[in-house]
């Protein structure tokens, strides 16, 4: 029996008589794709489906708080789990290269099932490092590393490719944070086997602007939303574009730069303005916006999501979706994101993902129920659906009376009828220091769960072990 992914809702024990409070529950049966890991999220993508050998591979980052202690601190992993067999397979790519989030891999399926990896330290002044594997679907054989390096440090690997670019031929892409900390391309024109300097994406002047983008693709382009600077330093608004062919547009389609692939950048106020700092809603002036994540509809419409402070308040982050209509940026308030993971960092919240393959679906990460606003007592995953663009959202909980923070959603992309949501679990106490696992649920599971029939068919509350 197939189950309907749009009926993934959570149904806590204690709902039934005689059970007890439960704790820790999960809208399904939990796996555990790595026991030491966490990743941040400007790069991309941290998770694939390889459908030809049915199997999920995750890429993270260890740290000595976690599992393994030590010995794993700043190794650089992937893992890959049997849709089959349930088997975890975890390989290390780089024995300890930093502790830190930042460091985490950006993961590419080529068109020969091999994959390609790209990764960096944070800041890394010996530029961005890529690897391919030797065989197809095998993650624990792998070629030389190779680097590019620009001159200048290197942070936010994203490779997505193009099959049209090219002239026909094809061109891997990888967006890097490197020169004057500006979002920079790297190209290959042989799907990561090789790999030269670009140019140059979008620029805000001196090195002491920082714009954040976000990427994403449906293979023909490219989709972009990026800030001015990192909210701490800036009233940010958000601007989107996209790559195609070596071009750069805004959301109308008009090209703001011909070519990509050289040294100058325009400016991100060149693209589309997504959100204009101060904007209100219902009332609430929201300001600092951050990306934090994008999709593309089934009819080629991008849509993102973006966090917010709410009366520049650090405490009261919310999370703002927009879907491109075609003339203009329909934008609504999605839910509550909360305060902050901690005080340095006052902007990390616990993010969103859209599902890649349904943008009517979300995951969030909060503290505040999106279902009646109370607050719990640590981060929990919720799912969101709409039926009209996003003006109104129907609630329901993945995690519920957990006892350590869930955070940090992600999607990969599957199919319709497919869905894999991974998130990190445990505790972040910085991005250098936390014990995290990467978990997550697959609908339909690939065993049996037994369900539970009251109100229709919806999957068993699974206790965490």
């Amino acid at each position: 029996m197939r189950f309907n992914k749009k009926m993934l809702c959570f149904f806590a024990p204690a709902l039934f008589a005689g059970s007890a409070q439960a704790v820790d529950d999960v809208a399904g049966d939990l796996i555990t794709f790595n026991d030491n890991g966490a990743w941040v999220w400007f790069t991309d993508e941290r998770a694939i489906v390889d459908t030809a050998t049915n199997q999920i591979i995750v890429t993270s980052v260890a740290d000595q708080s976690g599992t393994g202690g030590l010995s794993r601190n700043g190794d650089i992993e992937i893992a890959s789990y049997n849709l089959g067999t349930e088997a975890v397979i975890r390989h290390t790519l780089a024995n300890g290269l930093e502790a830190n989030d930042h460091a985490q891999p950006a993961i590419y399926q080529r068109t020969d099932g091999r994959y390609a990896v790209a990764y960096s330290r944070h800041n890394d002044t010996s530029g961005s490092r890529f690897v391919v594997s030797t065989n197809p679907g095998d993650i624990t054989s792998w070629g030389s590393v190779s680097f590019v390096n620009s001159g200048s440090p290197a942070t936010y690997l994203n490779m997505y490719y193009l099959p049209a670019d090219n002239n026909g031929a094809g061109r891997l892409y990888n967006f890097v944070r490197s020169e004057n900390f500006d979002p920079n391309v790297h190209v290959s024109n042989d799907e990561g086997t090789t790999w030269s300097y670009g140019g140059k994406l979008v620029t805000e002047g001196g090195s002491s602007q920082r714009p954040y983008a976000r990427y994403t693709s449906d293979g023909e382009k490219i989709h972009v939303t990026v800030t001015e600077h990192h909210p701490r330093n800036l009233q940010n608004s958000v601007y989107h574009g996209y790559v195609q062919d070596g071009a750069l547009y805004n959301s109308a389609g008009s090209v703001v730069d011909a070519n990509v692939l050289d040294g100058i950048g325009v400016s991100t106020t060149n693209l589309t303005q997504v959100f204009a700092n101060g904007t209100s809603f219902g009332g609430t002036t929201m300001n600092r916006a951050w990306t934090v994540d994008n999709a593309v509809a089934s009819n080629g419409a991008p849509v993102t999501v973006f966090q917010v402070r709410a009366n520049d308040s650090d405490t009261d982050h919310r999370f703002i979706y927009g879907r491109w209509d075609g003339s203009s940026w329909q934008l609504n308030e999605l839910a509550k994101a909360g305060g902050f993971l901690y005080n340095e960092e006052n902007d990390y919240t616990g993010l969103v993902a859209i599902d890649p393959n349904d943008v009517n679906t979300v995951f969030i990460s909060t503290k505040i129920d999106p279902r009646d606003d109370s607050t719990t007592g640590f981060y929990e995953i919720y799912q969101g659906q709409t039926t009209d663009d996003g003006a109104s959202w129907d609630w329901s909980a993945i995690t519920e009376n957990s006892t350590m923070d869930n955070i940090r959603p992600i999607v990969p992309e599957w199919d319709e009828d497919n869905t894999a949501l991974l998130w990190l679990r445990g505790d972040y106490t910085t991005f250098v220091d936390y014990d995290l696992d990467v978990v997550g649920i697959v609908v339909p599971e690939p065993t049996s769960l037994g369900l539970l029939g009251l109100g229709g068919l919806i999957f068993a509350s699974r206790r965490l072990r």
